[in-house]
């Protein structure tokens, strides 16, 4: 297979137009010759790696602005951040760059509680349904887009996907993106009440192999560990478990993994508590 023909393979798969790649590069009747393996090419096949490797770079800094913004709830910022992401969008036409609007416009109305993010979130699960599979694209986009879904929506999304494969192949960033879904997915069904869903991903979380040295991957498995002991009422071994987790980090400077997992202990100890009070007050 010549070069073109393989750019082609891969650029329908992933259903980019053709003008997207070649507009400003090659002609149309160029593209098409080249695409079907009649003329070879090397300086415009250079020169659209690196068209798209700019594209990719500033995916990459929208998306972790982005993340950063929302998580500070800088809803200014994530204003700013949709219009360049929508601008740069119009321009390339690309995929991730459409997901990625979609996520900065759900923030948006998550922000405003005015607006359903329902088409936001229809089309994100349009988008993940249609492979039973995922490359880290489609793990990292549901981990972004998460606080779109409700415990009905997640499960439905989840309920038959494929968690576990066959390649042997060590994957460093596949283990640490399955593990940090699974862990939403953990929380989101304990905030819902939904036990049994709860329950089912814990135990798929604990059969997820992951590297020895992971240290993120195998930290996270173990404050989860600690919290199904807790959420099972084993209150003083599961505290045991996770302060060991949080020793880890401490230990090995990972004050962000620290602060955020402490956050979840702090928001899950809060809400069982609400709920304990709720249950003695409807008992009364």
């Amino acid at each position: 297979m010549k070069t073109g023909e393989l750019i082609r393979s891969i650029r329908t798969s992933k259903g980019i137009k053709a003008k997207t790649i070649y507009d400003g590069l090659l002609s149309r009747s160029m593209y098409y010759k080249y695409e079907s393996g009649l003329v070879e090419t090397t300086a415009e096949f250079i020169a659209l790696f690196e068209k798209q490797n700019n594209e990719r770079t500033h995916y990459e800094e929208y998306r972790e602005n982005l993340m950063t913004a929302f998580k500070q709830k800088n809803l200014n910022e994530v204003r700013l951040l949709e219009k360049k992401i929508e601008r740069d969008y119009q321009s390339n036409q690309l995929v991730r760059f459409y997901n990625l609007k979609l996520v900065a416009l759900a923030m948006k109305k998550h922000f405003g509680h005015h607006e359903s993010i329902l088409p936001e979130r229809r089309e994100v699960v349009h988008y993940l349904s249609r492979s039973k599979y995922w490359s880290h694209y489609e793990y990292e986009l549901l981990a972004d887009s998460i606080f779109m879904f409700d415990g009905s929506s997640l499960d439905k999304l989840l309920s038959d996907h494929e968690w576990f494969n066959n390649d042997d192949a060590q994957d460093i960033r596949m283990e640490n993106l399955k593990v940090k879904v699974l862990c939403e997915a953990i929380l989101l069904f304990i905030k819902t009440r939904r036990e049994t869903q709860a329950s089912l991903y814990f135990s798929i979380l604990d059969h997820i192999e992951v590297a020895a040295d992971n240290v993120y991957a195998n930290g996270c498995k173990d404050f989860f560990k600690g919290l199904k002991v807790i959420e099972d009422g084993d209150y003083e071994q599961g505290i045991k478990m996770v302060s060991a987790a949080f020793a880890l980090y401490q230990k090995l400077g990972m004050e962000e993994l620290y602060r955020e997992q402490v956050d979840i202990l702090q928001a899950l100890l809060k809400f069982r508590l609400q709920e304990s009070t709720s249950h003695r007050q409807r008992k009364a």
